[in-house]
């Protein structure tokens, strides 16, 4: 233990003596700063998206909050990613170099300057009287002894935020070295329309070629808006189009600033679309495009001729307008109007009667077999030999269901409860005299309180399956387990109906789930679901005295794959290290200060 603590030291000591960091201009470090607002605190964690996704979750209060996702940042980690010291790192990838002991107390890539001298891009840095504790942030802008605009990773309940705050007198400024001083550059954006006088810009021209200092852009379609990145400076704007006379004008660019310039164009050709729809302008433009089977008409009109031949209703098949309407109680069919008739419904059906008239679905190919409007291959016969009810062990087919009153047990069997469900008024979940289910919703929709089907709150999204037995043939399902207890990290959230079905609304994220029932060992399943959608996450179960992994760990189900905890040697030595480097760094932070 003691030679791997010297080693320890040697490295910490050898990484203290570092070059300069990479040049970073002030527009860069806050820059940078707005790309991680919305971002979760993370304590010791310093990474998050250049796309703004994943911002992930913090729960709890200092110093035992709790997180959730891949991303986010706590204050020191927020701050040495901003600067990006002790060298140029991807926002992406985790890093966590300094606390606010070292950015208080040290200068390896900063020095502190007078707070009054503060300026864009330096930080405010504060450590307490007991040296357990701090606070960093990017100091904007606004009164540096009062009010100024922030970055900073504020705690659990706030995330990284862009806020105006009070910074108190404990604080101290820092300013990182190597700032690049280099002027900003500007933007010079404006439009291109048609000068009609009396400073209308109402018309614009799309398309326009604007050009200036050797660069050109093409005004966008709809508002002809262009823009430019500049050096501050004074330049000349030349706009040209088809038809109309160019035009130049000079304008000056600002650094960091957005200065408008647009230019107007006088037609050099008159177009005259007065009383057109279509058709030439009579200036090589176009005064529009007849639509669908319309044709331009010499007029500059665009007509369209209805052909009804043959049709009692409906809508013609070249303009849409009417054909007629049928007489009461009579319905259009494809044009001629007839006693209504049966419609079939074979949506989702590849075979069999359809559900509302009868009529054929189709016929399944070759020895295929019609198995509820589905066509399957003849390979599964199913066997409900002394079953009652629920799923035969074979197919996973219904053996059928119990009399009201009565629950199916396991081994398939009816019992009596004492008790007469009812449903009156609800389509899902349990009814309330009996706890019996009365059905399941569609996939996409969810069961409330009142037993209806909704849609998935936008903010949420649904994990539901069927706990089942193991089934040592992996295409055959095994049997259902009803009422298993459900534990949602490690909370008791809901149990199995008596069918083994399950569902619940929870917040976006990775989750463990955790089955157990009597007679058999629990099982668990990390499942993941995004807000407003939903995802199947299935529970198998064993038997109590049935094989379990390989070195006595329990089989956990991630993924929709079952793995068994393996072990590697190289854990052990990793881990003696980790617990080393961790018990060194908190000797130098407080509860909300999080060291790396």
């Amino acid at each position: 233990m003691r030679k791997i603590l010297i080693i320890i030291a040697g490295l910490c000591m050898a990484t203290t003596v570092l070059a300069s960091p990479a040049p970073m201009s002030r527009d860069e470090i806050i820059n940078m700063a707005k790309s991680g607002v919305s971002y979760s605190y993370y304590w010791g964690h310093g990474s998050w998206r250049t796309d703004g996704t994943q911002h992930g979750s913090c729960s709890g209060s200092c110093p035992d909050c709790t997180h959730s996702g891949s991303y986010g940042a706590d204050c020191s980690g927020f701050v040495a990613k901003v600067w990006q010291v002790p060298s140029p790192s991807p926002v992406s990838t985790n890093s966590h170099p300094y606390s606010t002991y070292n950015f208080r107390y040290e200068s390896q890539h900063w020095s502190q300057v007078s707070r009054s001298d503060a300026v864009r891009g330096d930080a405010m840095v504060y450590r307490n009287s007991g040296n357990t504790g701090g606070h960093v942030m990017i100091y904007e802008s606004g009164d540096p002894w009062g009010q100024a605009w922030t970055y900073e990773a504020r705690g659990c309940s706030y995330g990284i935020v862009h806020n105006l705050r009070s910074i108190g007198s404990t604080y101290v400024a820092i300013r990182r070295d190597n700032i690049s001083e280099a002027a900003a550059k500007g933007t010079l954006i404006g439009s291109v329309y048609v000068d009609i006088g009396g400073g209308d810009m109402s018309q614009r021209i799309p398309g326009a070629t604007v050009s200036t200092a050797g660069a050109n852009v093409t005004a966008r379609d709809g508002d002809a808006i262009w823009s430019f990145e500049l050096q501050p400076g004074d330049y000349t704007i030349t706009a040209s189009a088809p038809g109309f006379d160019s035009n130049t004008r000079t304008c000056s660019v600002s650094a960091g600033a957005e200065s408008w310039c647009s230019v107007g164009l006088r037609e050099s050709c008159l177009p005259d679309c007065n009383g057109r729809n279509c058709g030439a302008d009579g200036c090589g433009g176009s005064c529009g495009a007849c639509a669908g089977t319309e044709t331009c008409s010499a007029a500059g009109l665009c007509v369209c001729q209805p052909d009804c031949g043959g049709l009692q209703c409906g809508s013609d098949p070249v303009c849409g307008t009417s054909c007629g309407q049928c007489a009461g109680g009579m319905e259009c069919v494809s044009g001629q109007c007839q006693e209504p008739v049966c419609q079939p419904n074979c949506a989702g059906r590849q075979c069999g009667p359809d559900p509302v008239c009868g009529t054929s679905c189709g016929q399944c190919p070759g020895d295929m077999e019609c198995v509820s409007g589905q066509c399957r291959e003849p390979a599964c016969q199913p066997d409900c030999s002394g079953l009652q009810c629920g799923p035969d062990p074979v197919c996973g087919e219904s053996c059928g269901q119990c009399p009201a009153g009565q629950t199916c047990e396991a081994g398939g069997v009816c019992s009596a409860s004492g008790c007469l469900p009812d449903c009156s008024g609800r389509s899902c979940g349990p009814d309330s005299l009996c706890g019996l289910s009365c059905g399941v919703c569609q996939v996409d929709l969810l069961c409330d309180d009142s037993g209806g089907c909704g849609a998935i709150d936008p903010s949420q999204g649904k994990l539901f399956g069927i706990v089942r037995e193991y089934s040592a043939e992996a295409d055959e399902p095994g049997q259902v387990i009803p009422q298993a207890s459900l534990k949602l990290d490690n909370d008791l959230q809901t149990a199995a109906d008596e069918n083994g079905y399950w569902e619940l609304a929870v917040l976006p994220g990775e989750y463990t789930l955790e089955a157990e029932a009597p007679g058999f060992v629990s099982g668990k399943a990390v499942c993941s679901v995004e807000a407003g959608s939903y995802f199947e996450c299935q529970l198998t179960l064993k038997p109590d005295g049935k094989e379990r992994g390989m070195d006595g760990d329990e089989i956990v189900v991630m993924g929709g794959c079952q793995t068994a905890g393996g072990r590697s040697a190289l854990i052990l030595p990793l881990l003696l290290l980790m617990m080393l480097f961790i018990s060194h760094t908190r000797r130098t932070c407080g509860p909300c200060d999080r060291c790396p």
